[in-house]
């Protein structure tokens, strides 16, 4: 029987146990945006998250739904606070994040500006059109079940979940349209 030296030895058994470190099973996007979700259910808070979302590359087709998921709970920075259970709070039982209301059908005209204004990518062009959603719909509810159907008139990707600080951009300059003079009756602090 063949001996072999203690170093020799040695050496193929670190090689042999390197070689599963060496290649791991690669983690496909998906299952990153899926462990992503589930550590966002658990109640992480954005310092834990954002490093899971880094994980995800940015020209993936999981990458667009895992922006909106740190976008759906504020965390949109590095060293943001979590703002989903705070926002839910002010409007308990809404489908939308700091906003009371219910969701209902817009109107075809409020429909049609919401399409006109999520298609125009420009935003110097798409700003004098977004504002036109907010007198072609004529209440919060219809606004925000518009932009919920087509979340791109803000900028964000399908399966944004619409709240506040979208009322708030939008109304700041333009409190006197239809669906910021009803923001205001309902109380939202939505103008400057």
């Amino acid at each position: 029987m063949k001996k072999f030296s203690v170093s020799v030895l040695a050496s193929v058994l670190l090689l042999a146990g390197c070689s599963s470190v060496v290649s791991p099973t690669p983690v496909s996007d998906a299952e990153k945006l899926e462990d992503l979700r589930t550590t966002i259910a658990e109640g992480a808070e954005c310092s834990e998250l954002t490093p899971l979302f880094a994980l995800i590359a940015e020209n993936s087709d999981e990458f667009p739904s895992a922006q909106g998921e740190m976008i759906n709970i504020g965390c949109t920075y590095v060293g943001a606070e979590r703002t989903d259970s705070e926002l839910s709070s002010v409007a308990p039982g809404s489908p939308w994040l700091g906003v009371p209301g219910e969701r209902v059908t817009p109107s075809t005209t409020c429909t049609d500006s919401a399409k006109v204004a999520a298609a125009e990518t420009d935003v110097t062009k798409a700003d004098p059109l977004i504002i036109a959603t907010l007198d072609h719909c004529e209440t919060v509810s219809e606004w925000m079940s518009a932009l919920e159907l087509h979340p791109e008139v803000m900028g964000m990707m399908q399966g944004y979940i619409p709240q506040l600080i979208d009322l708030e951009s939008v109304c700041y300059a333009n409190v006197e349209s239809a669906v910021c003079t009803d923001a205001l009756e309902m109380g939202l602090a939505v103008g400057p």
